[in-house]
């Protein structure tokens, strides 16, 4: 007899929020290490961070891609950062310790000068899937 094996004892909503960083060529290596050193403390309030770096940027299949949205330089390359969060009012939780915290304030400053803020796109989703 076979048994049904559940993976999830509870329903989690998630809550994400994404961040697209066009990172000019020379200032890779400072801007990895940067987000390598913050994960700890987005981790330490109970959220997951990732990073992704670009792969293919054009669409697929007659879709559009994040170049039919802006134009990247050549010296550009192009990183998706997401932090999942419980709920949104995890999120929002989160988000008002970490402005309060001077790490995370030390860490912005330092990330202004490898990024260029005013290109910087974030954005936040909810899990559409959730109950209501």
């Amino acid at each position: 007899m076979k048994q049904k094996i559940e993976i999830y004892d509870e329903v989690m909503t998630i809550f994400v929020s994404l961040y697209i960083f066009r990172v000019h060529k020379d200032h890779v290596p400072r801007f990895v290490k940067l987000i390598e050193e913050v994960k700890p403390l987005i981790l330490s309030y109970e959220a997951r961070p990732f990073l992704f770096e670009e792969d293919v940027l054009t669409g697929k299949q007659g879709s559009m891609g994040l170049l039919n949205l802006f134009e990247l330089k050549d010296d550009e390359v192009v990183y998706l950062g997401k932090i999942e969060f419980d709920s949104k009012a995890h999120y929002e939780e989160t988000m008002k310790k970490i402005q309060q915290n001077e790490g995370m304030n030390h860490f912005y400053e330092q990330l202004r000068k490898v990024v260029d803020f005013p290109s910087l796109i974030t954005s936040t989703f909810q899990d559409a899937e959730a109950e209501v």
